[in-house]
């Protein structure tokens, strides 16, 4: 195992699917199995660990399904690879952002990797504002007529 250079940032490369589906994958030679990513949001106290695996020869991938639910902002890219590594930003490598992804990756003015969350567009194109299938529609009618 070769030892991570803290000289040299850890780099992702980010995939971000239209489903809301998130893949990591971090330039990470000589990482062991403690490795992680983490995404803090920038407002608060929440975050999510997800593990790094293998992938390809000094590549470390972590995948967050569009299920796991992510409060609306920014949210940073920090990662470790080693048990005794504390948690470093992530830089920003290559980005493929589907058109209509609503977790949408970024790389922030000092080159780290960040994710903006956006709440999902209703087929009016407003945020949030998707009826649900049990509502009606079409309100009752009124009726021009005044009433006796």
């Amino acid at each position: 195992m070769t030892p991570v250079s803290q000289a040299s940032p850890l780099r992702a490369d980010c995939i971000a699917d239209s489903a809301g589906g998130l893949t990591f994958d971090v330039r990470a030679p000589g990482a062991t199995e403690a490795a992680h990513l983490v995404l803090r949001h920038r407002e608060g106290p929440e975050e999510v660990t997800l593990p790094l695996a293998p992938a390809t020869k000094g590549h470390l991938r972590a995948a967050l399904p569009s299920s796991v639910v992510l409060l609306e902002g920014h949210w940073d890219a920090y990662a470790s690879v080693t048990e005794e590594d504390p948690d470093h930003r992530v830089a920003s490598g290559a980005m493929d952002v589907h058109p209509q992804a609503s977790r949408v990756p970024y790389e922030t003015r000092q080159g780290n990797l960040s994710v903006e969350c956006r709440l999902p567009r209703s087929p009016s194109g407003a945020p949030g504002t998707a009826r649900s299938a049990t509502m009606d529609p079409h309100p009752p009618a009124r009726s021009a007529l005044p009433s006796r």
